[in-house]
């Protein structure tokens, strides 16, 4: 960088690197149960179910870290890096896994038992493929809570904005 940019342009492109690298974080980490499943396919000789899988468990992946990646933008944009972000951030993420929790219990662990290959290599991985339905409830609620706030708090923020404009 020129010696003569200003500090607080230093800082925006700082911070700006900052917010896309947690963005990349979301959505990698949104996708590493796909990594999972995809290796587990690969090693048990099961191609055509990760094929089968691959797209639509793509697009529900992405949508979900989109999900969040836009509602810790707005809180971001709204009040900066406080309360509201840490709000928009772990109620997008609570809910993202609580659905995605139900969609692998409903959707991929069936897949699973009914593979004989599948089923044996994620015994041998000690891996946990199943949980409990309350669980992915509780992280469900917990999320639209969390978010529900968030709406309430953003609302309420953007309406005091609008008055102090009048």
């Amino acid at each position: 960088m020129a010696e003569n940019e200003k500090p607080s342009k230093r800082s925006a492109q700082a911070a700006n690197r900052a917010a896309l690298g947690g963005y990349v974080g979301i959505i990698v980490g949104s996708m590493g149960w796909l990594i999972g499943f995809a290796a587990v396919c690969l090693t048990s000789g099961n191609g055509a179910a990760l094929a089968r899988f691959a797209a639509p468990a793509t697009a529900v992946s992405l949508g979900v870290a989109f999900f969040v990646i836009i509602c810790c933008d707005y809180a971001v944009k709204l009040r900066g890096y406080g309360g509201m972000f840490q709000l928009a951030l772990y109620g997008g993420l609570a809910w993202g896994m609580g659905l995605l929790l139900l969609l692998i219990n409903h959707w991929i662990a069936p897949l699973i038992d009914s593979s004989p290959a599948m089923a044996k290599t994620m015994r041998d991985m000690n891996a946990v493929y199943r949980v409990d339905d309350l669980w992915a409830v509780l992280m469900l609620s917990a999320g639209a809570v969390m978010l529900g706030i968030f709406a309430f708090t953003a609302v309420r923020a953007s309406g005091e904005k609008g008055k102090a404009g009048e």
